[in-house]
């Protein structure tokens, strides 16, 4: 067992959007991402892995193929790998996001 203290992730950074892995295993990846204000993730998908995105702290707008609705803090989205997705940071304040994927992403090297 291993225990992530969150806190200790990178914090918020002005210049560029944060995206760290914060867990591995074999079967999947949970990386914690961090949207100052006026931040965007850019158009992208994640291949062969499912993505279980949850809001952790604020609220972001989600694009997806279907369209674009505000995403709160205490919702998951539950994307295949093959959905672009883009979300963005359009409020006040900082978002973060977890994002769970299985299998692992970017798929491990062999």
């Amino acid at each position: 067992m291993e225990i992530v203290d969150l806190n200790a992730a990178a914090p918020y950074d002005p210049a560029r959007f944060v995206a760290e892995a914060v867990a591995s295993r074999q079967h999947g990846t949970v990386r914690i991402i961090r949207l100052a204000p006026g931040q965007a993730l850019p158009p992208h998908t994640h291949g062969a892995s499912d993505l279980f995105l949850y809001v952790a702290e604020g609220d972001a707008v989600l694009e997806t193929d279907g369209g674009s609705r505000l995403f709160r803090a205490g919702e998951l989205a539950v994307l295949t790998g093959a959905e672009e997705l883009r979300v963005s940071n359009a409020g006040e304040a900082g978002v973060t996001l977890l994002a769970f994927l299985a299998p692992p992403f970017p798929p491990a090297k062999n």
